[in-house]
């Protein structure tokens, strides 16, 4: 297959990702572990996202803070979540080579910062659901929104209805607040959430507690939107492969048995069960 958009010359178009900034915020590492299994692995889906798309990953912004048992600092006490205006190549110096990475990337005109999302866990809410930038300009605001509404789609433990933009002052020196004033008006910044504990289906009141393998199939849901975005799907090759087993599985992942395991019409895709917290936020009809 030719490789579009990153064959010799052509412009490249990267989707930027970080995690466990928060060293206690471990259910970040198992989201970009889904991540990055699903677009290193022969999934027909994997295969069309590395054809068409440049994803860098930056999977531990904290290594320090996490060896050490930290929940929320570095090894110098400082929360780096707060300092990617200015961070210092001696105290922040995670966040400092990331950034400058950023910087050569936007300075690039070969290459468009598409997308930044940094991982987190949240310690009071449920579901996953993202948190967003408020513009000035109603047109970016508004595409803003299209990445979670098509994640609340293809994810059952994503909510769009706890998905937020704002900008907030105290935010202002995370990645998400930063960036997102920096990059031009192409380029959307998130902050991907998920629950320490659990997460509710639509149409249920019951909590499902998370694990480790449903972190990472958040992961992949995550990965596999992307097809969705770019309107993709028809690149897809069929019949489609199953996801790869992770560490953790026991079973094949899209077993055809259950509701989770049914295809959305999509072409040439068989995404996990879409629904969300309320049904009422389903902005995007089901194909």
């Amino acid at each position: 297959m030719l490789r579009a958009n990153l064959r010799p010359g052509a412009e490249q178009k990267v989707v930027f990702i970080t995690a466990r900034v928060h060293p206690g915020e471990t259910p970040s590492s198992f989201v970009c572990q889904g991540i990055i299994d699903f677009l290193v692995s022969q999934h027909p889906i994997a295969k069309v996202l590395r054809d068409h798309l440049v994803f860098k990953i930056a999977p531990m912004l904290n290594p320090d803070g996490v060896y050490l048992g930290n929940y929320r600092c570095s090894l110098m006490g400082f929360d780096l979540n707060r300092h990617w205006a200015n961070p210092s190549p001696w105290a922040h110096p995670t966040l400092h080579g990331v950034k400058q990475l950023i910087i050569e990337m936007y300075n690039n005109p070969k290459i468009n910062l598409e997308f930044y999302i940094d991982i987190h866990a949240h310690s009071t809410m449920m579901n996953g659901f993202m948190y967003g930038n408020i513009f000035e300009d109603e047109e970016r605001f508004q595409r803003q929104a299209v990445l979670p509404k098509l994640l609340c789609q293809n994810a059952e433990d994503f909510s769009y209805s706890s998905t937020s933009f704002n900008r907030d002052a105290v935010k202002a020196g995370t990645g998400r607040r930063f960036l997102g004033g920096l990059l031009n008006d192409t380029s959307y910044c998130y902050t991907l959430e998920v629950s320490f504990y659990s997460y509710i289906v639509a149409g249920t009141t019951t909590a499902v507690p998370y694990t480790e393998e449903a972190y990472m199939k958040l992961g992949r849901n995550v990965a596999r939107t992307f097809l969705d975005y770019y309107r993709l799907n028809s690149l897809v090759e069929r019949p489609l492969a199953p996801t790869p087993k992770t560490r953790k599985e026991k079973e094949p992942l899209f077993k055809g048995t259950t509701p989770q395991g049914q295809g959305t019409g999509h072409v040439g895709s068989k995404l996990e069960k879409r629904s969300q917290t309320q049904p009422k936020d389903q902005s995007l009809p089901t194909q």
